[in-house]
């Protein structure tokens, strides 16, 4: 639970706004849902459109996200968290409503792409605002926070389908698409667009609105403390404000330091490997700092290997669903429910990480998702395990998005987490597209796919045992001493 000596006015205020804001930065996950209306309504400007060349649109808005997410940290420093949702949300709504005009693939790659950059821009910024009003049990808070991510795709899947396709017309049993010049669901995709942008508007402009940045935004004064499993406490400063430890650790191999200089300013503390020894002040690692360190390419590896088959799953399970299932609603609300097990999952992943440990949270899911698409992939032709192992799935989806940017604050620090999982988040979706965009070139079936994804799964699992073995305890004196000196764990790699 979050600390209730966190809790005023504009803390909850805040928490409310980024939740209700993060119900239009998940928008994405919902193209399953609306592929087969949108894709339709593309063969009618060009016959040679299919599935695989609009599962182009989801990865323009992933790669506009993630190429933006960067950005979108330096931008929340800069002129705070609110202006930054504005402008995120201004491009989110805006761009879906422009998506109304676009009569090629083309076009509408580009004006999702653009919706995308407006995520990445924006998708931090509320989460850093609540970071700085509940310092502690960032776990609950991100699940919290990200449950409108989930949310929001629930309710506009929801409200695309109700209008496209109230009458619950099947698609064609051999294109697996609507025909343009007999079905009503067609022409009304430009509509669809329209009211999703004004929806987008609403939501996000208020959700942007309630984000208060606290009064005083400085980072507070922490005393360098040493914690000993007995819970006694003894201060290692020599009276200058100068840790006496960090010195002593420091002096054992001195010339393995890069940033010596910032690391003993800051102390860092041992507490990211797990030690028995554990230390009140938190290093914080800038992004170049951290890219010198080879546990942040670990971390970007795994996030890779065990968010990619969601992403996968959700850009097609309906187009995969209606090869053995004929009902159109029953997809819808399958995937609608997904999007929604994505977002309320993350409370659940994000306390149980509080609990037990954000890595073996991760990696608890990373060995479940693979097993489930496996199943998922084999029971298509039943309604009911089709749709419990998509919302479960989607569920197992959401850990990732919760627990990687409180995994990174936990490794890295607080101070420059904006950028620090911009720059994850980057390598992350760049690498995720560029293996989606490929999938869809091979023009495998779906059921291959499937088995290549559970694949990519399993060696997350892999890398998500590693990590959670370098950042277990550390009880080798030496050991940890030369990480105090090297401030890095690329010697157990």
């Amino acid at each position: 639970m979050v600390n209730p000596d966190e809790c005023n006015v504009d803390s909850i205020l805040s928490l409310m706004g980024a939740t209700i804001f993060h119900f239009i930065v998940g928008i994405k996950i919902m193209w399953g849902n609306v592929a087969p209306y949108i894709t339709s309504y593309l063969v009618q400007f060009d016959p040679d459109v299919s599935y695989h060349h609009t599962l182009h649109v989801y990865t323009a808005v992933f790669l506009g996200q993630s190429l933006f997410m960067y950005l979108g940290g330096q931008l929340e420093k800069k002129i705070g968290p609110r202006p930054t949702a504005y402008l995120g949300a201004a491009l989110i709504s805006g761009c879906t409503y422009l998506s109304a005009t676009c009569k090629s693939l083309q076009e509408l790659v580009f004006f999702q792409g653009l919706v995308g950059v407006g995520i990445g821009l924006s998708y931090s910024a509320p989460i850093l605002c609540c970071f700085k009003h509940f310092k502690q049990n960032k776990g609950i808070v991100i699940g919290i926070i990200t449950t409108g991510t989930g949310a929001g795709p629930f309710l506009a899947g929801l409200v695309a389908t109700t209008y496209v396709n109230s009458e619950n017309y099947s698609p064609d049993p051999v294109t697996g698409l609507y025909d343009p010049t007999t079905s009503p669901v067609v022409g009304r995709v430009p509509s669809m667009f329209r009211l999703l942008g004004v929806m987008y508007a609403v939501i996000g402009f208020v959700g942007a609105l309630l984000l208060m940045s606290p009064s005083d935004d400085g980072e507070p004064k922490v005393e360098s403390l040493m914690k000993m499993e007995n819970g006694e406490n003894a201060s290692l400063t020599n009276g200058n404000g100068f840790d006496v430890y960090d010195k002593a650790m420091l002096e054992e191999k001195p010339e393995a330091i890069p940033t010596a200089k910032s690391a003993m300013a800051k102390g860092r503390g041992h507490q990211r490997y797990g030690s028995r020894v554990k230390f009140t002040t938190r290093f914080e690692l800038t992004t170049p700092q951290m890219m010198q360190d080879s546990l942040c390419w670990l971390v970007i590896a795994c996030a890779i290997c065990t968010g990619v088959s969601g992403f996968y799953v959700a850009a097609t399970y309906k187009s995969f669903g209606q090869t053995a299932i004929d009902s159109d609603h029953f997809l819808t609300v399958v995937g609608c429910f997904g999007c929604l097990c994505s977002g309320l999952s993350r409370m659940l992943w994000g306390s149980m990480s509080d609990r037990i440990g954000h890595f073996e949270t991760l990696e608890l899911t990373a060995y479940l998702s693979p097993i489930v698409l496996v199943i998922y992939t084999l029971t298509v032709h039943s309604k009911v395990a089709f749709g419990v192992c998509v919302c479960t799935m989607y569920g197992l989806w959401g850990a990732s998005y919760c627990l990687i940017p409180a995994i990174a604050a936990f490794l890295f620090g607080d101070k420059h987490l904006g950028t620090n999982y911009g720059f994850i988040f980057f390598m992350f979706g760049v690498t995720c597209t560029i293996i989606i965009d490929g999938a869809g070139f091979t023009g495998w079936d779906f059921q291959y796919l499937n088995y290549a994804f559970a694949v990519i799964g399993l060696i997350g699992a892999g890398l998500c045992s590693h990590i959670r073995y370098l950042t277990s305890k550390v009880v080798d004196e030496k050991v940890l001493k030369h990480h105090r000196a090297t401030s890095s764990v690329s010697s157990m790699m």
